[in-house]
């Protein structure tokens, strides 16, 4: 009996050691996947650490599509299309590492969209780095958003919808300065080609850009009540241009915006105010963002009486009110109003515009956003230019009206 039990004993501390033999040798395996997926919380959620390295890298994107329906009073109705639908499709990578002088990141957006634009009956594939940029101790480097804008239409949807105030990405190597208790202060040299607009009445049919970058410079202020920016920027005109002489050689613009958070009207709601004035340089204001006008503001025109080019000039206000319903919906108004003073004896008159519009925002679960939004846009000219029927016009307007779903993750 006692050689039955001792064996029993002997085979149960035999299996032990086998299962222990197993599930030791089942740790280096479970080890790895634990350090494979290492959360990095040092930068937020969604960030893990890259195997083998120290820095925290997060990966996610966005999946967007968008049903517009338009109106144009100054075009014949087969000069563009009633409704079009735009589907763009973005993967975001951002990578950051901690170092003896900050934070080292790189971050890059890059969008594909497929679709036709309103007047454009085709459909194709577009692609668009819409940002690649390198921050490391103040300094930035690559593609982002311009540092002389700052609301930049914050809340105002969609892929192919109007822009009110200054809002465009460029390539610029910046210096950031933090002076604590919310004030920065940043010196930017950036390529604006984006926002160059030529010179109207070109024979040839150019383009105009500056043989130099634009050099922009800001100060910010960002506390518990909201913040404000003021900026500036100066560039260079072409001044021999086919011949034809210049007495403007330098554009510049300047732009101040302030923000008010309003919690006591509703948590996360916000009210924005920026104002833009430019001098050879009406991209610069949001002047030639909506669709109301039958031409574009340009940088300089040519005036036959003085054979020379000369700058246009421009300014803008607008403003952008935010208001959450309940956690899940929110509301959002917006609009602005400008005016363009274009030298005289050119091909246009000056000109004054408005758009207004609102959308209604509907998150049903996290990630997931519907979007129903309104835009009119009017422009009123000085005296009467032909439209694209043909006939004598006083003004001129557009409507639009947007149908979105996005899925971010």
């Amino acid at each position: 009996m006692k050689t039955v039990i001792k064996n029993v004993l002997l085979g149960s501390v035999a299996g032990l050691a086998m299962v222990g033999t197993a599930a030791a040798a089942d740790l280096p395996v479970k080890a790895k996947a634990a350090e494979y997926v290492k959360i990095c919380s040092t930068y937020g959620a969604g960030f893990y650490y890259i195997p083998g390295s120290d820095t925290c890298l997060k990966i996610g994107g966005f999946v967007q599509t968008d049903y517009y329906y338009q109106d144009y009073s100054y075009l014949d109705s087969y000069d563009y299309q009633d409704s079009y639908f735009l589907a763009r499709g973005a993967l975001r990578v951002d990578a950051r590492t901690q170092t003896e002088y900050g934070t080292l990141r790189s971050y890059f957006e890059y969008r594909l969209t497929y679709g036709g634009s309103g007047s454009d009956f085709s459909e194709s594939t577009g692609s668009n780095l819409d940002k690649a940029y390198i921050q490391f101790a103040g300094f930035t480097f690559g593609k982002v958003q311009s540092f002389f804008d700052y609301y930049a239409d914050n809340n105002i949807w969609g892929i192919d919808s109007i822009a009110i105030s200054s809002d465009t990405n460029a390539i610029v190597a910046a210096y950031t300065a933090d002076f604590g208790n919310g004030f920065t202060a940043t010196i930017s040299v950036e390529d604006d080609s984006a926002r160059a607009q030529g010179v109207d009445f070109d024979p040839n049919g150019g383009n105009t850009e500056s043989d130099i970058p634009a050099l922009v410079g800001n100060i910010n202020y960002e506390g518990e009540w909201g913040g404000f920016q003021v900026s500036g920027m100066v560039r260079q005109l072409d001044s021999d241009y086919y011949g034809w002489s210049s007495g403007d050689d330098v554009g510049w613009a300047v732009l101040g915006g302030v923000k008010f958070n309003l919690p006591t009207f509703g948590e996360g709601d916000t009210l924005y105010i920026e104002a833009n004035y430019a001098d050879g340089a009406p991209n610069y204001t949001g002047i030639n963002g909506g669709y109301s006008s039958i031409d574009q503001v340009y940088d300089l025109y040519y005036n036959p009486v003085s054979g020379q080019l000369e700058a246009a000039k421009a300014w803008t206000i607008a403003a952008e009110l935010t208001h959450f319903f309940s956690p899940n919906v929110y509301g959002v108004v917006f609009g602005n109003y400008g005016e363009a003073d274009l030298p005289t004896n050119t091909t246009m008159p000056s000109y004054n515009l408005f758009n207004v519009g609102g959308s209604l925002n509907w998150t049903p679960v996290k990630g997931l956003l519907f979007v129903a939004q309104y835009t009119y846009g009017e422009t009123s000219y000085d005296s009467p230019v032909l439209d694209g029927k043909g006939d004598l016009t006083s003004n001129s307007d557009n409507n639009q009206v947007l149908l979105s779903v996005r899925r971010t993750f």
